[in-house]
């Protein structure tokens, strides 16, 4: 199936100085396959990325949102600032991308996926890396992304499988989507911004009852009392968000 419909180019940006230029450039390619908009919420960026967003939204290439906030409540932002029939989502900023391959994929969802949330995600790096297609009427029905900064991707996909509207669909290894990974190895660096970020991915994991630890898994003494500090501030702030089941992703969504 080929449709002429708009689809929403939903990003990210958060200090993104060293690809930010590459992966838009990327992304506006796919103009030359089928009609896209390209949507940017940008967390406030102090390392210049900020400046050539802008210079991408002065020359009507792009659309900005600009505000300080966690990864779900910008994806919403830029959701909400979009207007495309299908939105292809997860595409951040920090990532460089194949026209062709995003093309073929979206083209592969509208063949057959139709009507459902897709998911494919590259298993061959380090860094987690996905992208998610679907109607936008669907992500409405859905609620969208919630405000959490960790996890607000498998959040909505568990909606959609709860609701019998997800799909999985293996990377397409012969015909990649993502030109290049960021690898963002200073995310752990140091005792106290490693326990720092643990804390905070745990809280957004107890927020929406998903298990933070895997069965059989090794816990290390900082993972046992980030886990733990993050479980006592969860509580004491009471900013649950309504649970989601738990569906059976298997490796895909971990």
């Amino acid at each position: 199936m080929v449709t002429d419909e708009l689809h929403s180019i939903c990003m990210l940006c958060s200090n993104d100085g060293a690809t930010v230029r590459e992966s838009l450039d990327s992304v506006l390619a796919l103009s030359a396959y089928r009609p896209v908009e390209v949507v940017v919420a940008d967390n406030i960026s102090t390392d210049g990325s900020a400046e050539v967003l802008h210079g991408y939204r002065d020359r009507g290439l792009i659309r900005l949102v600009e505000k300080r906030c966690s990864r779900g409540r910008g994806r919403q932002l830029a959701f909400e600032a979009s207007s495309g029939t299908y939105v292809v989502a997860h595409m951040d900023c920090d990532d460089v991308f194949s026209a062709k391959g995003v093309d073929a994929l979206v083209a592969a969802y509208h063949s057959g996926h139709e009507g459902t949330m897709v998911m494919t995600r590259r298993q061959d790096a380090r860094e987690a890396s996905n992208i998610t297609i679907a109607p936008r009427e669907m992500v409405v029905e859905l609620g969208g992304w919630r405000d959490l900064n960790w996890g607000e991707d498998w959040d909505l996909w568990a909606r959609a499988y709860a609701a019998k509207k997800y799909s999985y669909v293996p990377y397409p290894a012969d015909n990649p989507p993502h030109a290049s990974i960021t690898v963002r190895e200073s995310r752990y660096t140091g005792l106290g911004r490693g326990f720092g970020v643990r804390m905070e991915k745990y809280s957004d994991a107890l927020r929406i009852g998903r298990r933070v630890f895997q069965a059989g898994e090794h816990i290390s003494i900082v993972q046992r009392l980030a886990y733990y500090a993050a479980r006592a501030s969860v509580a004491l702030k009471r900013n649950y968000l309504e649970p989601n089941p738990a569906p059976d992703f298997g490796e895909y969504a971990t």
